[in-house]
Formats: structure tokens, C-alpha cells, sequence
């Protein structure tokens, strides 16, 4: 039987995803929760989560991992080095289980990882902490998929829809079903999956609040707007060559057309249910209707 995960460290913790997990770890009552931030970050938590800081050297970070019996990766802008060295840090330290920052598309799909030097890059993290867990009994690590975050996508117009222009951006055909996941559903899936470290050791598990096409999604702001959404059409091919194009020229926007592309790319095995399943029942997620989180985001409440 695996040994209880108690005392739980977020490298993070204030980003998108961040307090939606601190949030379900503490509603779990079992956990004692901390963050490693920098010591000039003016980032706050609830009271009952401490706050350490680190300048994220080897040493530092070994002091913060040390009596830690999880650390979750939530930084989003880390070298391929810097993972390794978390890696390499949290075993070391004696920690048990290692999360790795992911939070995205189907990382097993090879298709979908030849896209974006990103994915390949997480490929091999992956392959490194499984090295490290196969050299080390007490050491695991688990991915967590789940495409985009569903709400936030939805409010920041990340996904082709925008809300203050009532226009959607369609990539390919539009009924293409890709799988999302609510930021609060993110959160119980980590807490799931720290409260079952048996059943989730040494995997990558794919979690989805619900898995829509684009059409369905238009339909459904259309319905709860009663307004017509203007809509504009690009190829997938487009949508990824345009976005590197872009790219290339040091605009940013870029990378939204790069990973629609790879979102929605029929081929790409975010479609969860059809391409390994989800894990929603092991990790106790709830239930969730598309127009039911769809309409408390576009009336601005929380999901």
C-alpha cells in the first residue's frame, strides 16, 4: 500500500490553476499545504497555507522539499533543466510524489506532440521522472491532461470565442469534439489524485468536465446571449502555420492559433472518452453541464 500524502508543496501557486488547487486541497481537511514562491513575490494565499520562499538554487529548493510528501509543479515558465533539477531535488528530499506541470492536450498522442517544441519538451519530463520513480521505489510522479480550462478560455476569449464581440473563431469544420475541464474540476483532480497515491502512482491520468465541439459551443453562448455570433473560419493548417508565422515575427498571439490547432486537430486524441479515457469517477470529480458553466461564466460567477 502506498504511504499517505500529507504534507503537500505548490512550486507556484497564485497563476491561473493555483488557487483552484489550494482551494480543493484544503476543502479535503486532510492536507498541510504550502507554497514556494520567490522572496520579492507579493503574491497572498488563505491564512492556512504557508508560504516559503526559495531562489529556486538546488540548495534552496532541497531545504524547502525536505519533510514535503508531494510537490505539484505549477510553474508555467521552466527550463527543461530546471524541471529535472525539481525532479532530481523532491526525490532526493524524500518526497513521494512528484506532479508535473502539465495541464494540457493528450501528451501521449504523437501527432499532437510533434506540433510545439512545448509538448515534446513535456514528453521528456515525463520520461525523466519516470526514469527517476523506476531507480527509486519510494519516488513517483503523475500528468495530469485536460485540454483547456474551460472558464477561463471561455472569459479570456482563448478559444475563439470573445465575449465582448460576440465573434467566434472556428478551426476546421467545427465538429471536432475536444475535451475541457473547469479550473475547479483541475483542482479535485489534484486533490484526487493525492488522496489515491496508490491508484495514481507513475501514470498520466486525463480528466474532462465535458468534451463539445465548437459548434456546440456557439450554440450554446447563442442561446444564452440570445444574440447571432458573427463568425469567422480557418483551416487547422492555417491556424498552426499562420500561428508559427507569427511566432516567428515575436508576436505572441501566435501561439493561440498554434495550439487551437492542436486542440482541434482531428488527429490529436483530445477527444479524452474516445482516446483512453478519463479518470473523472477515480479522482471523484463531479458531474458538469456545458450551459450550466457556460452561462455563470458569461454572467461573470465563479464555476
Amino acid at each position: 500500500m502506498a504511504a499517505a500524502l500529507r504534507n503537500v508543496l505548490l512550486l507556484g501557486g497564485a497563476g491561473t490553476v493555483g488557487p483552484s488547487i489550494i482551494k480543493a486541497l484544503l476543502a479535503k481537511g486532510t492536507f498541510k499545504v504550502s507554497v514556494l514562491s520567490r522572496p520579492d513575490s507579493r503574491s497572498t494565499f488563505p491564512p492556512d497555507v504557508a508560504r516559503l520562499t526559495s531562489d529556486f538554487t538546488a540548495s534552496s529548493l532541497a531545504k524547502a522539499f525536505t519533510g514535503q510528501d508531494a510537490i505539484v509543479d505549477l510553474l508555467a515558465q521552466s527550463s527543461l533543466d530546471d524541471r529535472k533539477k525539481f525532479i532530481d531535488t523532491a526525490a532526493e528530499a524524500g518526497a513521494k510524489r512528484f506532479i508535473l506541470s502539465e495541464y494540457s492536450g493528450n501528451m501521449e498522442n504523437k501527432a499532437n506532440v510533434s506540433i510545439l517544441p512545448l509538448f515534446a519538451e513535456r514528453v521528456a519530463v515525463r520520461e525523466y521522472a519516470k526514469e527517476k520513480s523506476d531507480a527509486n521505489p519510494k519516488f513517483s510522479f503523475t500528468a495530469l491532461s485536460n485540454v483547456p480550462f474551460y472558464d477561463w478560455t471561455i472569459k479570456n476569449g482563448f478559444i475563439g470565442f470573445n465575449l465582448e464581440t460576440l465573434t467566434a473563431t472556428i478551426y476546421g469544420d467545427g465538429d471536432q469534439p475536444s475535451s475541457m475541464t473547469t479550473l475547479s474540476s483541475v483542482g479535485q483532480a489534484i486533490a484526487g489524485i493525492l488522496s489515491k497515491p496508490a491508484e495514481t502512482a507513475n501514470k498520466g491520468l486525463f480528466v474532462a468536465s465535458f468534451t463539445p465541439t465548437q459548434n456546440e459551443i456557439l450554440a450554446t453562448l447563442e442561446e444564452i446571449t440570445e444574440k447571432k455570433w458573427a463568425i469567422n473560419k480557418i483551416s487547422i493548417t492555417d491556424a498552426i502555420s499562420q500561428g508559427f508565422q507569427a511566432l516567428g515575427n515575436g508576436d505572441m498571439s501566435g501561439f493561440i492559433g498554434v495550439l487551437m490547432g492542436s486542440t482541434y486537430g482531428p488527429e490529436n486524441g483530445n477527444n479524452f472518452p474516445e482516446n483512453g479515457g478519463v479518470s473523472n469517477k477515480l479522482l471523484g470529480l463531479p458531474k458538469e453541464d456545458l450551459k450550466m458553466v457556460t452561462k455563470a461564466v458569461v454572467e461573470g460567477k465563479d464555476v
